[in-house]
């Protein structure tokens, strides 16, 4: 895998961590998950002492896919908590490699953890409530989808919405054509 790749998706990865742990019901309340805060991560840490954060991130991007699967569909798109198997395979061994001193700045506190979401972002939008589509397949692994997810999600949790961004397979596109 090119270095170039390996970085996006580990961009990809801190982004899925920041949007979890905001998505938590003590930070923003989308999903009734509490295991990356500070509790959470002991009681974890009783059934999984090397791997709590890992367990954390995986158990609350279950509940993350499943609200984004409901409200996007779960045909031939994409989101941040469902991605192609190959990337997965990355993420999950980004989030078993990392450091205790990063993962736990990226879940440190509510505030921080939109800050630091704030700095893959290169401009604003105003993310509308709900799914909403920002790229195709091929674009998944870019640094135009690192900037599009962050600055959806973290308008959606300034603005107090729900918005949900995905990628469309573009052969569906092409079919149509």
């Amino acid at each position: 895998m090119p270095q170039t790749e390996y970085k996006t998706i580990e961009k990809i990865t801190q982004i899925r961590v920041l949007v979890a742990f905001l998505g938590e019901k003590e930070q923003y309340n989308w999903w009734d998950t509490s295991f990356l805060g500070k509790i959470g991560l002991e009681y974890l840490k009783l059934n999984f002492p090397r791997t709590a954060f890992l367990a954390g991130v995986t158990s609350v991007s279950e509940a993350a896919r499943r609200l984004h699967d409901e409200r996007i569909g779960k045909g031939i798109v994409y989101h941040l908590f469902r991605l192609p198997f190959n990337i997965e395979e990355r993420i999950h061994e980004i989030l078993r490699d990392m450091k205790d001193e990063k993962a736990n700045q990226l879940i440190a506190d509510k505030e921080d953890s939109l800050e630091l979401l704030k700095v893959f972002i290169d401009s604003a939008v105003d993310a509308p409530e709900g799914p909403v589509q920002i790229g195709t397949t091929p674009k998944i692994i870019s640094e135009f989808s690192v900037r599009e997810l962050a600055k959806h999600y973290a308008n959606a949790f300034q603005e107090d919405k729900r918005t949900f961004p995905y990628f469309s397979d573009n052969r569906n596109e092409n079919k149509q054509s």
